[in-house]
């Protein structure tokens, strides 16, 4: 069971805080965890405050959330913000998880990112380091058009592939293919914006959906919840 509250701050940051029972349901069923253009800092505290561990998340990052810690019955209480534009600090780059030892949760969005303005020793969270010039060339053209229809079909075309090959290829680095890719960073996307309150039809149209029946399946395949279940 998760209990999660969401704060809209200026400049379209979101800070989010709750409890959640461990291991989080569905999390292996849904595979790895795909970030949308927004970077997102997340603290978690595990139950009686054995560990307190910090999370970035990059931008268009694929995320694998396997850590022990979330293996173990329980439950852990987390805070995170979630905003637009650069990281807040330089070393922040590729998604990663730090040991914070017992540290109390951030009391405020300024105090959380205070606790990432220095390096720190890291754990990457990357799902798939090793993947192929192909595959990093095709997120990469699938993050800047993914509001679009553009067909697979004619990024593998440009790439000088096939469309099989490309789609093979994807799905062997990153447990998915691009088309699946595309559409979890639009849910990513939705999700964000609603949890700033935007509208649901409006939200579904922005992100590239073109109807709202597909956005609500479309959703709640990917995240297991209707787009209603986001709204502050």
């Amino acid at each position: 069971m998760t209990q999660q509250f969401m704060e809209p701050l200026e400049g379209g940051a979101v800070w989010i805080h709750g409890e959640m029972d461990l291991p989080p349901a569905g999390v292996s069923a849904s595979g790895p965890l795909v970030m949308g253009a927004d970077w997102m800092l997340e603290m978690v505290r595990f139950d009686r405050g054995r560990r307190t561990v910090g999370l970035f998340y990059a931008p268009f990052s694929v995320v694998n959330l396997d850590l022990p810690e979330f293996t173990v019955p329980g439950k852990c209480s987390f805070i995170g913000l979630s905003m637009p534009g650069n990281p807040p600090a330089e070393w922040l780059q590729a998604s990663l998880v730090v040991d914070l030892a017992k540290a109390p949760l951030a009391a405020s969005p300024d105090e959380l990112v205070r606790c990432f303005a220095k390096p720190l020793p890291s754990q990457s969270l990357e799902a798939s380091p090793g993947a192929s010039r192909l595959s990093l060339k095709a997120k990469r053209c699938i993050s800047e058009t993914y509001r679009d229809d553009i067909p697979i079909s004619e990024i593998a075309r440009d790439l000088g592939v096939s469309h099989a090959h490309l789609t093979r290829q994807f799905k062997r680095d990153f447990g998915f293919t691009p088309i699946n890719y595309r559409h979890r960073l639009r849910v990513s996307e939705a999700t964000g914006r609603l949890f700033r309150g935007d509208s649901i039809l409006d939200v579904g149209n922005d992100v590239g959906f073109n109807d709202t029946s597909r956005f609500y399946h479309g959703f709640r395949k990917i995240t297991g919840v209707p787009p209603g279940k986001c709204r502050p």
